[in-house]
């Protein structure tokens, strides 16, 4: 199954997108947006396999999205009646670029294509056995921008990583602030999980262990307090709710 976001600045465009997946049933809708706003709010908790995108939207063009997605694995497919916005979208690493009015048999070969990349992806993940993820006494070594410096720590020394595009910011136990290294948070996720590791949002993981505080300040802000870490992370709302969901569990 293929989920999809389907996102245009015009709710009846996106109701004949709709109309024309309907044709197809290996593709389910999870959701409609009609603003870049929308968009980001949404994927803060939900990951689709693509994201059918109107490039000219009301003051914001569909292209800022693709910063965000860069680091998973959503794909981006640009509908829209622009069609010299097409060099730019591929550049930017889009799948597929659909010229409105969209033809059905267009739209046809695009999802087979998606569907193909999806199922040799699953193969790539499954036949992976060599990968583990680490425990909180192993070593690992990272990158820090900017220097010629190679951290070398603890995987208990982790606190919380945050992406950055195709960088992340990791703040380590006694460090001033988060260091920015090269290695994407996608990279981070084949090295750390649960039980150590839970992933807030799309852009953030943190450790639970050294979690010392919360504090739930308002409906769209909340700050948390690590073990030696002067400074205290601030979350938004999504990620406030996905972090007492994980505490809630692991009070049985």
């Amino acid at each position: 199954m293929i989920s999809v976001l389907l996102m245009d600045d015009e709710p009846a465009a996106n109701e004949r997108m709709r109309g024309l997946l309907e044709a197809h049933p290996e593709v389910q809708i999870i959701g409609a947006v009609e603003s870049v706003a929308e968009a980001l709010e949404f994927l803060e908790t939900q990951n689709p396999d693509v994201i059918f995108l109107d490039v000219n939207l009301p003051g914001r063009l569909g292209l800022e999205l693709l910063p965000v997605v860069e680091t998973s694995e959503t794909a981006i497919v640009f509908v829209t009646a622009y069609e010299h916005y097409a060099v730019t979208a591929f550049e930017a690493g889009a799948l597929d670029y659909l010229v409105k009015p969209v033809n059905p048999e267009r739209l046809a070969l695009m999802i087979e294509r998606m569907d193909a990349a999806m199922a040799r992806r699953q193969q790539k993940v499954g036949t992976e056995t060599s990968k583990k993820k680490l425990l909180l006494s192993d070593t690992l070594s990272f990158a820090v921008s900017g220097g010629k410096e190679l951290k070398i720590c603890e995987l208990s020394e982790i606190v919380w990583i945050e992406a950055m595009q195709n960088y992340s910011r990791v703040q380590l136990k006694n460090e001033p602030s988060a260091l920015t290294t090269r290695r994407s948070l996608a990279e981070w996720g084949e090295l750390l999980g649960e039980p150590f590791f839970y992933r807030l949002t799309r852009s953030l993981v943190i450790q639970i262990e050294p979690l010392r505080s919360t504090e739930w300040n308002s409906r769209d802000q909340s700050l948390l307090s690590f073990d030696q870490v002067m400074e205290p992370l601030s979350i938004g709302r999504q990620a406030a709710a996905r972090l007492k969901e994980i505490l809630t569990k692991r009070e049985y």
